[in-house]
């Protein structure tokens, strides 16, 4: 019996939990990130890869038949994957918007004339939105073929109210 209640002792020692105010080891940092990649999921695969073809002026890279990858940044892309073979699946329910950040009020000026040249549907027209004190967005939204809400952005400086 002596030897059941040092063992139960010592079994009940190992597995105490540290005190609640006890200072907890830091987790392992992480590898950098070295780039972002946004997969959005089709019906009609050749559809919207036509669409986006168009709209970036450039064709995607090189890959295997059920995606397309188009480049968006040295180290952002957007992805397109066919009904069936990606690891998710097409749905009507699209809560997803693919931000395109570019650079200055006149970007965003130059891309909305590209899009409105390629009778693109806007589906909220050009604004500024004060978000703080000390930014604001210049942007504009408009819907690829299945419904994927695409936005065209750039950051500004807030003026003094």
């Amino acid at each position: 019996m002596r030897t059941i209640g040092l063992a139960l002792t010592l079994l009940g020692t190992a597995c105490a939990l540290p005190p609640a105010n006890a200072e907890r080891p830091a987790p392992p940092a992480a590898a950098p990130v070295k780039g972002q990649m946004t997969f959005l999921y089709y019906n009609d695969l050749p559809r919207a890869a036509a669409f986006y073809e168009r709209l970036l002026g450039t064709p995607p890279r090189d890959t295997p038949a059920w995606v397309r990858l188009f480049d968006l940044t040295d180290t952002a892309t957007l992805g397109l994957v066919n009904a069936k073979d990606g690891t998710l699946r097409p749905s009507d329910n699209k809560p997803v918007m693919v931000t395109v950040v570019v650079d200055g009020v006149g970007a965003v000026d130059a891309w909305y004339e590209r899009v409105r040249a390629q009778r693109i549907t806007i589906s909220e027209e050009r604004k500024t939105t004060r978000l703080d004190d000390k930014r604001s967005i210049h942007a504009f939204i408009f819907k690829d073929p299945e419904g994927y809400a695409i936005e065209i952005l750039s950051w500004t400086a807030s003026q003094p109210r």
